[in-house]
């Protein structure tokens, strides 16, 4: 299986690494990744249980849930049109 992993979660893998192996403390990285220690507990728990693959986002490559419905998309792109001119 091939993991895709971004900067930020290639850091976090790092320091909760550090944390199974004893070599850093909850409260140290929980500064280090601004976080807070039972955020940091969460994803320690996650590490175990998973390995570097339970550090990975969920939400990657589904849409936002604030993203607009393209009905609404079409009617700004329509009031515009209509005020503004495209001008060449």
């Amino acid at each position: 299986m091939l993991l895709s992993m971004s900067p930020k979660e290639l850091n976090r893998v790092d320091v909760i690494r550090d944390i199974s192996e004893r070599r850093l403390r909850q409260k140290d990285a929980a500064e280090l990744l601004k976080l807070s220690r039972r955020h940091i507990q969460r994803l320690v728990n996650q590490y175990r249980e998973q390995g570097p693959a339970g550090l990975v986002s969920l939400r990657r490559g589904k849409p936002s849930n604030r993203r607009y419905t393209p009905e609404f998309k079409q009617q700004v792109i329509d009031i515009v049109r209509q005020f503004y001119t495209e001008s060449t």
